[in-house]
């Protein structure tokens, strides 16, 4: 700078100068000059430095305000990428945020038609995607919901009816006594309440491993010509093994339920027979149409299966305790015709011997006395024998008014007994029972009396009759010697079992009550007829 360059030629001049003046004295000639010249030149000096300070500080001054518009125009930028940060920020994170919030809302008010639409980075449109895979999820939910809250009264209605008709068929299987009609019930009932085409019943052989077709309901030709399944095959054993009913298919259970002829393998479902733990058959049954059974058919199958294997072992023993008590009957039988029939010939035949003597001594009055008392022996044995007749034939408690009939028996059984029978009617009108009901009554009051007096050796029996609202109930309580009614039978009596059967045959109950030591009471109670 040209200013530079005049203080610094002064600066120059000036040192001269001191170094001028340094070198006189004050008491030289021109020492005074020399400090003029000096004092002048300073002057110029420090007139020049202070219009370079001036300079250096206009220029540092320039400086600095292009320093500060360089920060003020940083501090603008600044501004402008941070509104620019913020509105990027909005649009791309806020803004979704706000909407997915929206979404949520409607959600929250279970509103699953409006679709879930933001638009913004791909981390938001993934985000958005996840909402609206789930608005969909909820809104086939509540559909589904919707459907079952709509079928479940219906459902319920047609689990109940099942379960009604299940109660039915229960009570009417176990209620009939004769094997081969158990079987027909069974297979007829499964084809009614499991909609199927066909059904059928195998039971187990027990001197072969085969399980033998007994009876099936259905189309003639729902079974093929070999009528037996071999259990030795493997899904043989898994349907017979297994705790409840097996669905099977084209593919499964071929030779499980081989018995079916192609047409009805569609579907078919087969339960195992259980009694006692041992498997004693199959039950199954089958329908042309795919799919037809699902997991409530397997579960009513089941029952099924269960309530027919208890209802053939209720058959079974029944057969056996009829067998027995055929048995028992004919020997009654023999030991009535040799206590009454038999003694009553050999005094014939010795009052016609001494008939014969008489005459051959001449004897003829004291011989016609012994012919006047051989014939009312005779008319008497054939009274006898007629009632015999008439009992073994039930000809009575069929045409002939209850109550009357059961004071009939009361009265019979106290004259051939010592025991004392009382009888007591508390009906006001006549109980004209249908034939058949008659005729299980008197079979259980003789079965009662019987026990009572062979094996309770009582001494007073009181046979009540009573008529109530809709039904009647017949007691017979005697002071002997009582059991424990809780403990089974002992094997080889089965009366109390066949007067419960014949209870139910006339769709009443039979309640015995037993205390060792304090007598026995039967009580049968059953319901009028529908034309009483």
């Amino acid at each position: 700078m040209d200013e530079l360059r005049d203080v610094r030629q002064s600066w120059e001049k000036f040192h001269a100068a001191i170094d001028v003046v340094g070198g006189m004295s004050a008491s030289e000639i021109g020492y005074s000059s020399a400090i003029e010249e000096l004092e002048k030149l300073s002057t110029i000096l420090a007139r020049q430095a202070d219009i370079v300070v001036q300079l250096y500080e206009a220029d540092s001054t320039a400086k600095l305000n292009i320093l500060r518009n360089i920060q003020f125009g940083f501090l603008f930028f600044a501004l402008v990428l941070l509104a620019g940060g913020a509105w990027v920020t909005r649009q791309s994170v806020l803004k979704p945020l706000a909407e997915l919030g929206v979404v949520a809302g409607h959600l929250g008010r279970n509103d699953l038609e409006t679709p879930v639409q933001v638009h913004g980075p791909e981390e938001m449109r993934k985000l958005s995607q996840s909402f609206d895979g789930m608005r969909l999820g909820l809104k086939s939910a509540q559909r589904e919901l919707i459907d079952l809250n709509d079928t479940l009264e219906k459902r319920v209605s047609q689990r109940t009816r099942e379960l009604e008709a299940l109660n039915v068929v229960t009570q009417e299987i176990t209620s009939r006594l004769d094997i081969q009609q158990v079987l027909s019930s069974v297979t007829k009932k499964t084809s009614e309440l499991l909609n199927g085409d066909v059904s059928f019943l195998c039971l187990l052989d027990a001197s072969q491993p085969l399980l033998k077709l007994q009876t099936f309901s259905g189309h003639a030709d729902a079974a093929v010509d070999d009528t037996t399944i071999i259990k030795k095959h493997d899904l043989t054993d898994s349907i017979l093994n297994s705790n409840r009913a097996v669905v099977c298919g084209i593919d499964t259970c071929r030779e499980g339920c081989s018995i079916l002829s192609d047409k009805y393998r569609s579907s078919h479902m087969a339960a195992p027979l259980r009694s006692n733990d041992q498997i004693i058959g199959a039950l199954c049954v089958g329908s042309a149409s795919p799919q037809r059974f699902g997991y409530e058919s397997t579960d009513l199958l089941t029952k099924l299966a269960n309530t027919a294997a208890i209802a053939l072992e209720n058959a079974r023993l029944y057969e056996q305790a009829e067998r027995i008590a055929t048995l028992e009957e004919r020997r009654r039988i023999a030991a009535d015709m040799h206590d009454g029939l038999g003694q009553t010939f050999s005094y014939l035949g010795l009052m016609t011997d001494q008939v014969v003597e008489l005459l051959s001594n001449g004897k003829n009055q004291a011989a016609l006395e012994r012919l006047k008392l051989t014939r009312e022996t005779i008319e008497k044995a054939t009274g006898n024998v007629r009632k015999a007749i008439n009992r073994l034939m039930d000809e009575n408690p069929i045409n002939s008014e209850l109550c009357g009939q059961l004071q009939e028996v009361a009265k019979e059984f106290s004259a051939q007994h010592s025991t004392i029978i009382e009888w007591r009617c508390e009906a006001e009108s006549p109980c004209n029972c249908p034939p058949h009901v008659n005729e299980q009554v008197i079979h259980v009051v003789r079965e009662a009396l019987t026990n009572a007096i062979s094996y309770a050796h009582p001494t007073q029996i009181i046979v009540q009759f009573t008529k109530r609202d809709q039904t009647y109930e017949l007691l017979v309580a005697d002071n002997g010697n009582g059991f424990d009614s809780s403990q089974p039978s002992p094997n080889g009596h089965f009366g109390l079992q066949i007067m419960k059967a014949r209870a139910l045959r006339i769709n009443g109950q039979l309640e015995v009550k037993s205390i060792p030591g304090m007598g026995t009471q039967i009580i049968l109670s059953f319901p009028l007829s529908n034309k009483e």
